[in-house]
């Protein structure tokens, strides 16, 4: 199964159950999705810079973690558009 919002792909969710993380971009927006195992369990550490450069040569302006479940999943997604929405209001 695919997942994807209108603007943002992200691969299935048994990708990052499986441990891959995933590198993403939509118009400037760069992005890193990896699974974490930390102190509150399993969770898919999110990423976000602007530009057009790799994320080792950009500085994060946002960082989020959240469960790794199938809501979880779903908030990555919500974040990514709210993340897309604030570089649009700041590129103004």
């Amino acid at each position: 199964m695919i997942s994807e919002d209108e603007r943002f792909y992200l691969p299935n969710l048994y990708t990052f159950q499986n441990g891959n993380g995933f590198y993403g971009s939509y118009q400037g927006l760069r992005f890193f999705v990896n699974p974490e195992e930390g102190d509150e369990g399993k969770m898919l550490a999110c990423q976000v810079w602007y530009g057009e450069y790799c994320l080792a040569e950009s500085q994060v302006v946002d960082t989020a973690r959240f469960p790794l479940d199938a809501a979880g999943y779903a908030d990555v997604l919500t974040w990514l558009d709210k993340q897309y929405s604030t570089y649009l209001a700041a590129a103004q």
